[in-house]
């Protein structure tokens, strides 16, 4: 499948949580989460329209196609792992979590993410097994 640049890929990530909680996204929702311009906001919507990632017409609302849905789906896998490592393994505060692990989901490769799922995974079952072995 096509990268997408980091930015594209927040703007996609930002439309498939709107259209998850709303059922479809609008360019001032969307412009409210990412904190722009209305009118930045439909500069990346025709880019991402124009790739065959959204559905998007002026004025209207904004849906992901399958492959929109599909890329921002595994997109946003990978930035619950990632978050998660940094507040389980790395126990740092949510909003640092946050925005650092926004920051890494881009540049990181799927086999990345998946041995971060396993350490933190590993390092949770560990911490439960030290918290049942001290309440025994």
């Amino acid at each position: 499948m096509e990268k997408l640049a980091p930015r594209l890929e927040d703007y996609l990530e930002t439309i498939y949580l709107l259209e998850k909680k709303n059922g479809v996204a609008r360019v001032k929702e969307i412009a409210l989460e990412r904190n722009v311009r209305m009118s930045a906001v439909t500069e990346v919507l025709k880019k991402l329209s124009e790739r065959g990632f959204i559905h998007y017409e002026p004025y209207g609302y904004v849906k992901t196609t399958e492959k929109g849905k599909t890329y921002a789906e595994n997109l946003y896998r990978k930035h619950k792992a990632i978050i998660d490592f940094m507040r389980t393994v790395l126990q740092l505060p949510e909003e640092v979590a946050e925005k650092e692990g926004c920051l890494m989901e881009h540049h990181l490769s799927p086999e990345t993410v998946e041995r971060i799922k396993k350490l933190t995974k590993f390092f949770r079952e560990k911490k439960l097994q030290e918290e049942f072995k001290r309440k025994l």
